[in-house]
C-alpha cells in the first residue's frame, strides 16, 4: 500500500524547474488529490508544463538578447553610415564653395561690355557712365536695371530703359531702349523735343529742325531735360491721351499742331488743310474717327480747307475756309 505522502517518480529536476513545480502544484489542487493514479498523471503534467515554461523563457531571454545584440549592431552600422554621410556632405560642400570662389574671383571676370539699342550716345559714353568695367566681377555689385536706367538717363535724356545682362564667363551686355523724339514744343523761351510719353529728350535755344508734331502746352510746373514734363491742375492725364490720339498710325504722318493748351478747346492740324475742333478730351478716338468720315464730304474736294467742329459728336458741323490757318 502506497503511502500517501509519498510522490511518484520524476525525471531529476533543477533547482528553478522545482520551485516551478511547487507553485504549479498549488494552483493545480495537485495536494489535494487522494487518487495516486490521478496524481501521479497530474504529476507528469506539472513537470512538462515546468520544463517547458522554462525552456521558453530561456528562449524569451535569448531572442531578447538577439534582438538587443542586432539593434546595438544597427545603431553602430546607421551612426557610421551617418558619419560617412556627414564627412561626405562637409566635403562636398567644401569642394563647391572653394569652387564657387575660384570662379568668381579668378575666371567670371568682366572681359568684354556691349552695348546694344544705342543710336544717340555711342558704347564708349554709355560703359563709362554705368560704372561697369572691365576687370569687374561678373557676379559683384553691379547696379540693377532701374538704377541703371535712372543714372543713364540723367546724363543721356533718350534713354528710356535699361537691361543688363550676363553672359558667362565674361561678358556683360547692356541693352538700351532709347525713345523718339514726336513732338517739338516751345517751353519758357527754350524749344524742347518729346517723346510720346512726354519727356524732355532735348531743350535748346534754336528750332530743331525735322518732321516733328508742334504742341502747343498749358502754363507748366517743370520741364527738365531726361524727365517728364510737370503740369498744373492735373493736366499731365489729358495731356497723355491726346498725345497717343495723335500719334497713332493714322494720325502720326498728317498731323502738324496739336494744342492743348486749353483742356476744354483742343484741336488738332490735320494735313494742312483740317482743323479738327475737339473741345474736351471725352471720346477723343471716336470724334477723330467721325473726323475722317467727314473728310470724305465733298465740301472738301479741289482741296479745300475748312474747320471740322466735333465738340458734340452727335451734331457736328464744317465751315470750309481757305485762308485758314494752323499757327
Amino acid at each position: 500500500m502506497t503511502d500517501k505522502n509519498e510522490y511518484p517518480q520524476a525525471p531529476p529536476l533543477t533547482k528553478q524547474e522545482k520551485r516551478l513545480l511547487r507553485r504549479l502544484r498549488r494552483q493545480s489542487g495537485f495536494y489535494k488529490k487522494k487518487n495516486a493514479e490521478e496524481r501521479a498523471r497530474l504529476n507528469a503534467e506539472l513537470v512538462r508544463l515546468a520544463k517547458e515554461n522554462l525552456e521558453r523563457k530561456d528562449t524569451e531571454k535569448t531572442f531578447a538578447k538577439n534582438v538587443a545584440v542586432a539593434e546595438k549592431h544597427s545603431s553602430r552600422v546607421y551612426f557610421k553610415a551617418r558619419w560617412k554621410f556627414m564627412t561626405f556632405a562637409v566635403t562636398a560642400a567644401f569642394v563647391l564653395l572653394l569652387t564657387l570662389y575660384v570662379l568668381y574671383a579668378y575666371v567670371f571676370v568682366v572681359d568684354f561690355v556691349e552695348v546694344t539699342g544705342n543710336t544717340k550716345y555711342s558704347a564708349e559714353q554709355i560703359i563709362s557712365s554705368s560704372g561697369i568695367s572691365v576687370g569687374d566681377r561678373l557676379y559683384g555689385s553691379l547696379a540693377n536695371d532701374d538704377e541703371l536706367s535712372e543714372t543713364l538717363a540723367k546724363q543721356y535724356p533718350y534713354i528710356a530703359n535699361v537691361k543688363v545682362s550676363r553672359v558667362i564667363p565674361n561678358r556683360i551686355v547692356i541693352e538700351v531702349t532709347e525713345e523718339e523724339a514726336v513732338f517739338v514744343s516751345e517751353i519758357h523761351g527754350e524749344y524742347a523735343l518729346l517723346s510720346t510719353e512726354l519727356r524732355v529728350l532735348e531743350l535748346g535755344k534754336v528750332a530743331p529742325a525735322g518732321n516733328y508734331i508742334k504742341l502747343i502746352l498749358p502754363e507748366l510746373k517743370n520741364a527738365i531735360a531726361g524727365k517728364q514734363i510737370e503740369f498744373r491742375d492735373g493736366m499731365l492725364e489729358v495731356a497723355l491721351r491726346a498725345v497717343s490720339a495723335v500719334s497713332s498710325e493714322r494720325m502720326r504722318d498728317g498731323t502738324g499742331v496739336l494744342d492743348i493748351s486749353d483742356r476744354f478747346g483742343i484741336w488738332i492740324a490735320y494735313e494742312n488743310r483740317y482743323k479738327l475742333v475737339i473741345g474736351d478730351i471725352n471720346d477723343i478716338e471716336l470724334k477723330l474717327s467721325l473726323a475722317f468720315e467727314i473728310m470724305k464730304d465733298e465740301a472738301f474736294e479741289g482741296g479745300n480747307k475748312g474747320t471740322i467742329y466735333l465738340e458734340n459728336k452727335g451734331s457736328p458741323s464744317v465751315i470750309i475756309d481757305n485762308s485758314i490757318t494752323f499757327e
